[in-house]
């Protein structure tokens, strides 16, 4: 069950600091910054910007309010984050030859959720996709698509390929399945179904 400590809300372009501290050194996993799914190609051009030029870019949206995301706190601090936004707003959905892409501004997808390690498996991740759902559908969105790993075991899979999610938070905030990419599920919210997807506080 999820700690009364937890709280979530959307990001504000003010907040790079809270996600420089939050991510680290290394940017989350090996100086990404979270731009993995923004960049146009990977290969030599993601060798060249990973680390310090990633960081550099992914401050530049944050601060002009174009990276949407939504952040989770204990307390004063923060331990978790997820990338949300229209669909258009990542580059690797072009890239991806098994996942269809919508082009509609209101076809939107979750890219990546980061967690602190002390603070996985205790219901963060349900927490930020519940504020991820709400955000989606404030903002018009018709659906918002995840594409959670599915790992032979549960919890048998290297952090950074789990950048995703696993499938049952988005179960948890009522998601279902569209089709299957490989490792990975599509899952889909629709906000016409359901305008505001926050489940009541205290469930698990």
């Amino acid at each position: 069950m999820v700690s009364s400590r937890i709280r979530t809300r959307k990001l504000k372009p003010t907040d790079f600091a809270i996600v420089e501290g939050l991510f680290g050194p290394n940017g989350g996993c090996g100086g990404c910054w979270c731009m993995y799914w923004r960049v146009p190609s990977t290969g030599a051009y993601w060798e060249q910007h990973k680390g310090a030029k990633n960081k550099r870019s992914f401050k530049r949206l944050v601060e002009s309010g174009q990276a949407l995301g939504c952040l989770a706190f204990a307390d004063d601090r923060a331990i978790g984050w997820c990338s949300v936004g229209p669909k258009e707003d990542f580059a690797y959905l072009d890239r991806s030859r098994s996942i269809p892409r919508d082009q509609t501004s209101a076809a939107w997808a979750i890219s990546c959720i980061y967690i602190l390690k002390e603070w996985r498996r205790r219901g963060v991740s349900r927490r930020l996709i519940e504020e991820a759902c709400e955000l989606a559908a404030a903002s018009g969105a018709r659906y918002l698509d995840a594409y959670p790993v599915l790992p032979k075991k549960e919890g048998l899979i290297p952090d950074a390929f789990a950048h995703t999610g696993l499938p049952g938070p988005y179960y948890q905030n009522g998601f279902i399945r569209i089709a299957n990419a490989g490792s990975r599920d599509i899952l889909r919210k629709s906000s016409v179904e359901e305008k505001v997807c926050r489940l009541r506080r205290g469930q698990s």
